[in-house]
């Protein structure tokens, strides 16, 4: 092996045990709560500019952990969107398997997959992953059209402003429902339904499912024509 090559060995590995301690510290104690410098030595780094070096900053390495899970999950959930339009039906309870199985299938990745879940659950509640993606300081993730598509396929029925944010609003429950699962399951003080991954998993997707089905009520109806209205002749004047 050459010198080159061994240095990029190397280098590999440091960036890994960096990204694994960054996940297992950040699922336990929250991103804000984690130095860069407490990161380092729980990878067992000597050099404190390790994370500098091979990420920039925390929002780097956030950014490596993203990159690590996020693509494989998208690719997970677009193979059911595909099998979905290959088939010809796309349900709602489909729609909301497609969109909960994935996350429940990364439980069971032993290479910080479960950590991965919790980290976002943390980021889409303090809306670091929320409404503005294009913002600079937002995280950079994998688009999923597929399974966007077929989502706003299935609330046709409904204006799209209503339809947009239940979509998001199905992202949120599925990290946070999935997320606080991860830890009950662990509790054997609660009751074994409840630490039950199929029974949650099945109870959230159907819970999804009402979200796409249920109609908007007329208060909903009533503020969104407000607030259209408000758009189309401008903000009143404050003179």
């Amino acid at each position: 092996m050459t010198l080159t090559a061994v240095k990029d060995t190397r280098s590999h590995r440091t960036r890994d045990s960096l990204i694994r301690a960054a996940e297992r510290l950040f699922a336990e104690q929250g991103v804000d709560g984690v130095s860069i410098n407490t990161i380092t030595r729980a990878a067992g780094q000597a050099n404190r500019n390790a994370v500098q070096y091979h990420f920039g900053n925390k929002n780097g390495l956030l950014q490596a952990i993203f990159d690590k899970h996020g693509p494989a999950l998208a690719e997970r959930r677009a193979e059911l969107a595909d099998q979905m339009l290959a088939d010809g039906v796309a349900t709602p309870q489909l729609v909301a398997t497609a969109i909960v199985q994935p996350l429940i299938e990364k439980l069971d990745d032993s290479d910080g997959g479960e950590a991965y879940i919790h980290i976002s659950a943390e980021l889409i509640a303090t809306n670091t992953l929320g409404y503005d993606l294009a913002d600079k300081h937002s995280l950079q993730l994998a688009r999923e059209t597929k399974i966007a598509k077929l989502a706003a396929q299935e609330l046709t029925e409904l204006p799209p402003e209503i339809a947009q944010q239940r979509i998001l609003l199905m992202n949120v429950l599925g990290f946070h429902g999935v997320s606080d699962h991860a830890r009950v399951r662990k509790n054997t003080g609660f009751n074994p339904l409840i630490r039950d991954t199929d029974f949650m998993a099945s109870n959230l997707i159907d819970s999804m499912a009402a979200i796409l089905e249920a109609p908007p009520s007329q208060h909903s109806l009533d503020i969104l024509a407000k607030r259209r209205q408000t758009t189309q002749h401008g903000a009143p004047s404050c003179a």
